[in-house]
């Protein structure tokens, strides 16, 4: 190891050329359940998002068919009473 990382602090390295094999699979072990632990969270924030955007799908849905409705209902009022938009 005689490339510097970019990742580990040169005391990092240093400890990690002094380490013993099984406190080495300790720390990469250390590390892979961590990753796992984000992997949930970032897996557990993309439902969410999804059911928040599908939630605000509908409910753009809902709003442009109350929009069209009410634009019928004013179209009709127009046509009906004679009315113009001059």
């Amino acid at each position: 190891m005689t490339e510097m990382s970019n990742i580990l602090t040169p005391h990092m390295a240093q400890a990690a050329q002094e380490a013993e094999p099984h406190e080495i699979l300790v720390a990469i072990h250390g590390r892979i359940v961590e990753t796992e632990k984000l992997m949930v969270a970032y897996r557990t924030h993309a439902q969410n998002l999804e059911t928040t955007i599908a939630m605000l799908q509908e409910r753009i849905e809902k709003l442009e068919k109350y929009q069209r409705e009410e634009s019928e209902l004013f179209t009709d009022a127009h046509d009906k009473y004679g009315l113009t938009n001059k």
